[in-house]
């Protein structure tokens, strides 16, 4: 007789992604190898333990519902039992009976909504990567125009005949006469 459960299990949180992905499918393998149908499998990520487990704070949990006759859920728990990586799991019955054409709409609008999830990330994404480059754009926009401005050059002017006369000075003197910031010592040398 089919029936709905769900395991619940902590995985150790220093397990690479990959490997961790590995052992979900492994226990979903065991179900459906066992005729059972996974009705969603959710990967609710690394958590602080409420106590240490085996000398360890933080635990990946992983959530499996799905339906099966009972075989399934030996089955599972003593590979659990076993795997070293596996710090706690739990498996609880949900249902006793179970309409298969129900499971099967709960698939699809699962699977539907994990679909829009995806999306939704993916635009998000998009639009981080948009803004991002925009951003960019506009720096380099402020750049340019840092450096299209033109420095005041330091070019000798000519010497006309009056040594008093203003166009005899130099273009160095010429810029700090018309600087608007004097500092102390020029002021002393005019005084």
């Amino acid at each position: 007789m089919l029936r709905r459960y769900e395991t619940i299990f902590i995985v150790r949180a220093d397990l690479e992604s990959d490997e961790t992905g590995s052992l979900i499918d492994r226990y979903a393998g065991i179900i459906v190898g066992m005729d059972g149908t996974i009705i969603k499998v959710e990967n609710w990520g690394k958590r602080r333990l409420a106590y240490p487990i085996e000398k360890r704070r933080d635990g990946l949990y992983v959530r499996i519902d799905f339906v099966s006759q009972f075989k399934a859920v030996t089955e599972v728990e003593r590979n659990l039992k076993i795997d070293e990586n596996i710090l706690r799991f739990q498996t609880v019955k949900l249902s006793e009976k179970v309409n298969m054409e129900e499971i099967e709409r709960e698939i699809a609008d699962a699977r539907k909504k994990e679909e829009e999830q995806k999306e939704e990330a993916r635009k998000r994404e998009e639009a981080r990567k948009e803004e991002e480059q925009k951003k960019e754009e506009e720096q380099k926009e402020e750049e340019q125009k840092e450096e299209a401005i033109p420095e005041p050059a330091n070019e000798e002017v000519e010497v006309s005949e009056d040594p008093d006369s203003q166009d005899a000075k130099t273009g160095e003197e010429a810029v700090q006469e018309t600087s608007p910031v004097e500092t102390d010592e020029e002021r002393a040398k005019e005084e």
